[in-house]
């Protein structure tokens, strides 16, 4: 399978030829349009109204509309020379703590891979960013669109953090202003001892997604001709107390403890006579 981007890192006067191989396998269900008649597939077509001609892939350009309904066409040499020499190299402009590259910068993720030759170079640039806690900022061209990314090290490697360009995401005192409430120290104790109870180490099978696997249950049983059964949808309960809610989320959440044994009469009488023969 061909890589999905290869170039060159550049810092300084180093540069280290690598690959970039996503990180990411899509596990979404495809559904297709049919039309219920007679559950045929839909065909998307091209028509246009001027011509009035349906017509195919290769008969259309792309154009940008610089006036009303006014464009000017753009081929692949024009995005080519857009991209000049940047479309294949990723270039470091500066290290930053790695603790300040935010979870809301953060697009998708994309293995940075070493070619060969570029090993100790690769190498270098890990454990320099490793020992450094820094991360590397950079710029680069894929697919005719600029990228801002984060070369982070990892244990396994270089991993690299597409970041939305400035102006795309929002930041959180954007969207909410935290309000002043009263809190009770007995309210937050049984808050803490609630998180207490729900801690555990974080591991991947926390990560798997139910709703996939209700849906593919239920395509399961239309094709074996059943009737789908509907899953009892948890609805949020209704807090009227919250001191009430705290006290019965700790009792729910409690570690359950191993059950002891109890002594029947029954059993008791049996050890005492077995003592007597001993005796």
């Amino acid at each position: 399978m061909p890589s999905l981007w290869s170039g060159s890192i550049s810092f300084g006067l180093v540069s280290i030829p690598v690959r970039l191989e996503t990180a990411l396998t899509s596990r979404d269900l495809a559904f297709n349009f049919l039309h219920k008649e007679c559950l045929q597939r839909i065909n998307q077509k091209f028509y246009c109204a001027t011509c009035q001609k349906y017509l195919e892939r290769s008969d259309l350009v792309r154009g940008y509309e610089y006036e009303k309904d006014h464009y000017v066409v753009m081929n692949e040499e024009d995005f080519e020379k857009a991209e000049g020499e940047s479309s294949r190299v990723i270039d470091v402009f500066g290290f930053v703590q790695s603790d300040d590259v935010l979870p809301t910068y953060l697009n998708r993720t994309y293995y940075v891979v070493p070619q060969e030759a570029a090993e100790k170079a690769y190498m270098l640039l890990l454990r320099g960013m490793q020992e450094t806690s820094r991360v590397a900022l950079a710029r680069f061209v894929m697919r005719g669109k600029e990228y801002i990314g984060a070369i982070a090290p990892s244990a396994g490697g270089m991993l690299l953090h597409i970041l939305f360009h400035k102006g795309e995401f929002k930041h959180i005192h954007e969207v909410i202003e935290l309000p002043t409430v009263d809190i009770r120290e007995k309210e937050l104790q049984l808050a803490k001892q609630i998180i207490e109870n729900l801690t555990d180490e974080f591991s991947e099978d926390m990560l798997i997604e139910r709703y996939r696997e209700r849906l593919m249950t239920i395509i399961r049983q239309k094709i074996e001709g059943k009737t789908a059964l509907v899953t009892e949808q948890k609805r949020p309960a209704k807090v009227v107390d919250l001191m009430e809610a705290l006290k019965r989320s700790l009792e729910a959440t409690a570690p359950k403890k191993p059950a002891t044994r109890i002594s029947t009469p029954v059993r008791s009488e049996v050890r005492q006579e077995k003592k007597r023969k001993r005796a």
